[in-house]
């Protein structure tokens, strides 16, 4: 009896977890736009970093043709963004039947899947299997 148990918590977990992970649509993409928070860098084996407060906000800005540009900002208490002007130029690509970001700057060029994009969450996968997981910022407001 203990045995079926398990078996039925263990396939109930399943397919709560793979129902909650639905594909990225193009429709979508446009909720990239604007200021996210890196809350953790894991790898498939173990949790990289944590992140508590963070400093430095990733501002993405792409169009409807999925063209665009991340930048590195850092807010400050009256609500506004401080940035040292270097955009990351982006394309959004459908490769693998998923949506990968092709990110480029003078010096490097890198490839990250969007595993899930929702209005407060996303996740983007390297080429080495880490995840970043982000959350939409929200400004300070000490008004």
């Amino acid at each position: 009896m203990k045995y079926l148990n398990y078996k039925v918590i263990i396939i109930t977990v399943l397919v709560v977890f793979v129902g909650c992970n639905t594909p990225v649509k193009q429709e979508d993409l446009q909720k990239i736009n604007g200021y996210w928070e890196i809350e953790l860098v894991e790898s498939a084996t173990k949790k990289i970093k944590k992140y508590g407060l963070n400093t430095t906000i990733d501002y993405f800005n792409v169009d409807k043709n999925g063209n665009g540009f991340r930048i590195k900002t850092k807010p400050d208490f009256s609500g506004k963004y401080k940035t040292n002007k270097v955009k990351d130029t982006l394309h959004i690509v459908f490769k693998n039947k998923q949506f990968v970001l092709q990110t480029r700057t003078p010096y490097d060029s890198w490839e990250e899947t969007i595993i899930k994009l929702t209005d407060d969450k996303l996740i983007l996968k390297n080429d080495r299997g880490i995840l970043f997981h982000y959350k939409k910022h929200l400004k300070y407001n000490f008004k």
